[in-house]
């Protein structure tokens, strides 16, 4: 006499257990990555040996075709610059007086060194964007 078994073995396989847990790295790995913030006009920065970044709330782009940017929007001219560097340095007060200044490599150093002036003018302190070499 054979037993027979009344259970019989399923070769189905469900994935619903996979694209959840798929789902869950997902949004693991998107909550505890690093966001980097890109800013739209395009600078070619030039090369550094330091890796330890230090940013400011506000941000200065010259390109280099002179173009200036305060916090991603672009400035008919430099001097438009200079009451907006004025106004976040009085409000951002002396612990958060830091500008971040994004220079392409190609431009003129006289445009850096005009940023630069403004803001030592306003007891600010300034950072300058490089690339890791």
């Amino acid at each position: 006499m054979s037993i027979r078994s009344r259970n019989k073995v399923s070769a189905e396989f469900s994935s619903a257990s996979i694209s959840d847990i798929v789902f869950l790295l997902l949004i693991y790995f998107m909550l505890t990555s690093a966001f980097v913030e890109q800013v739209g006009i395009k600078v070619d920065l030039p090369t550094s040996s330091s890796d330890r970044p230090t940013e400011g709330k506000g941000i200065v782009t010259v390109t280099d075709d002179g173009i200036f940017a305060w916090n991603q929007e672009k400035l008919e001219n430099k001097d438009d610059l200079i009451p907006r560097i004025e106004q976040f340095l009085e409000k951002a007060g002396p612990d958060n007086n830091v500008i971040t200044l994004r220079v392409d490599k190609q431009a003129l150093f006289e445009e850096a060194a005009f940023v630069m002036a403004i803001v030592a003018e306003n007891d600010g302190k300034i950072v300058i964007l490089t690339e890791k070499d």
